[in-house]
């Protein structure tokens, strides 16, 4: 009988998709693109929900800065019972199963606007087909685990990719620029393996505090935010403890006047302009709670970082795993997967997947 994948799987096989996708990286996509290009749009609006909305926040500095143009990220509900359009946004849906129900209905809002419903999705056969006038595959496959994490990096490789491409057909940046960049990409997949190998040890060495995890909280700034949002919502589904992410400076305006001992915190340094600030905030927590801990540089024995540092906007490429593989060993050690009996009632209620998912 064929083994079955685990989330540790998806995780050690991130490295070698995200290659094989960069391979021909104008290809990967050309839908999008042209889509794009094809129209003088202003702002980019995605719509997601879950992972993939987190994927978008790790993506979008990076868009922002090698588009030119903002870049706003709004969930399914909120596009589609508040969003005012502009004829000059460039929009599009993405779910990586292809059928959440609140990303259906942002597609059917779409058409209701007369736009262009554009879907992104890993399944190119799931609802998405029915709903959708373009369905675009960014090419990451079918993801058996419910707690995707492949499917998460290569998201936001695939939305990087769309910014380069858009943005060297629009004569924004330079062939050199390009190519400089595109195997940046490809040189983090190599900082995703050493990452790896670190959180195991890392795992390991900080066992007690980690396996003890009650209530988390995950800061960053800039391109560091996806992560934060990501790896708060990796450990509060699969440990099935509180986890929240905010906004370093945010976090000082109220979240940290809970803090005592027993918090864990996660404070995530991407090594860009904020950098002094983010070290000074892991000090002043580490007063409070010895488990706090540091991602971006070496500052003490509670750090992990990488020595080969690439652009900070970058970094959701290869940091994104210590999260994913301290959420997959904790839960998996302490038999955490299953969830209470109750919340297949809650599900019964509060549908999200579609009839053809649940078949």
């Amino acid at each position: 009988m064929k083994k079955k994948n685990t989330m540790l799987d998806y995780i050690e096989l991130t490295p070698n998709k995200v290659l094989e996708n960069i391979k021909n990286p104008q290809e990967l996509t050309k839908t999008l693109t042209d889509e794009y290009i094809a129209n003088n749009y202003n702002e980019i609006c995605i719509v997601a929900s879950g992972s993939s909305f987190n994927s978008s926040h790790c993506a979008k500095p990076f868009m922002e800065d090698i588009l030119g143009v903002r870049v706003n990220i709004l969930s399914p509900s909120n596009f589609t019972n508040y969003y005012k359009h502009n004829k000059t946004d460039f929009i599009f849906v993405i779910s990586q199963g292809g059928y959440s129900t609140n990303a259906i209905e942002a597609l059917k809002k779409m058409k209701e606007l007369n736009v262009k419903a554009i879907g992104v999705t890993s399944n190119v056969e799931s609802d998405f087909k029915e709903y959708a006038d373009i369905v675009v595959d960014y090419k990451v496959g079918i993801e058996t685990v419910g707690y995707v994490t492949v499917g998460v990096i290569t998201l936001i490789q695939f939305l990087m990719t769309f910014a380069l491409n858009a943005s060297l057909q629009l004569n924004k940046i330079s062939n050199e620029k390009y190519n400089k960049v595109i195997n940046e990409i490809k040189k983090s997949t190599e900082l995703h393996k050493e990452i790896q190998e670190k959180s195991h040890k890392f795992i390991q060495k900080h066992y007690k505090s980690l396996s003890s995890m009650q209530k988390v909280y995950v800061c960053s700034s800039g391109a560091g935010m996806g992560i934060a949002y990501e790896a708060a919502l990796k450990i509060g589904e699969t440990v099935k403890v509180p986890a929240f992410a905010y906004d370093a400076e945010e976090y000082l305006h109220g979240p940290n006047l809970q803090l005592s001992p027993e918090y864990t915190v996660f404070i995530i340094d991407t090594n860009d302009k904020d950098s002094e600030r983010i070290k000074q905030i892991y000090q002043a927590t580490k007063v409070v709670s010895d488990n706090t801990f540091f991602i971006g540089s070496n500052i003490d024995e509670n750090s992990i970082y990488s020595d080969t540092n690439l652009n900070p906007l970058l970094t959701p490429l290869y940091y994104l795993p210590f999260f994913q593989l301290i959420s997959y060993q904790i839960t998996e050690d302490l038999h955490r997967w299953e969830q209470h009996p109750l919340l297949k009632e809650f599900k019964k209620i509060a549908v999200s997947k579609s009839k053809r998912f649940e078949d």
